[in-house]
């Protein structure tokens, strides 16, 4: 069994004139990543290992969940180049490319990657993830390269909670 939790990032602040790669989070995006950081718990998830889009925004949120999570405090958190995806190609590549040793792994990506995996993993083509929604896949195969379709998905977005 293959578990891959994505986490889109949590919104961005837009008031300052910087590139897209150097975009901090917002005050909402805050308070949005505390609020499923909580979900996140609950759910009684425990990865591996995380991986984060090299974006300053994916990296404040993966900061966010975990110190506040009391399942991620003692893991490494690895930035990927190929996480920086606005398609979604390269995050499903990456993770088909996973160690195998790995049966549950985090990442931290963006919009159109998060859509993607969704239509792709899930069959599901009307759900739009906002930003810091979470999004839960398993896989009833035993390696990361056999992955297609999920046999198990669930969501959850922060306006469900606030």
């Amino acid at each position: 069994m293959k578990k891959i939790i994505i986490i889109r990032h949590a919104k961005s602040d837009w008031s300052n004139n910087t590139s897209d790669l150097d975009r901090p989070l917002s005050m909402r995006g805050v308070n949005d990543a505390k609020i499923i950081s909580k979900i996140f718990d609950s759910q009684n998830l425990k990865p591996e290992i995380i991986y984060t889009s090299i974006a300053k925004r994916t990296i404040e949120t993966s900061k966010i969940f975990i110190e506040r999570s009391k399942f991620l405090s003692n893991l490494n958190c690895l930035e990927a180049d190929e996480l920086y995806d606005f398609r979604g190609n390269g995050v499903k590549s990456f993770i088909k490319n996973l160690n195998e040793k790995l049966s549950t792994v985090l990442i931290f990506t963006h919009n159109n990657s998060c859509n993607f995996l969704v239509n792709d993993f899930a069959n599901r083509f009307n759900l739009h993830v906002p930003t810091c929604g979470m999004l839960i896949f398993e896989f009833n195969v035993s390696l990361w390269a056999e992955i297609e379709k999920s046999n198990s998905f669930s969501f959850f977005f922060p306006k469900q909670y606030r």
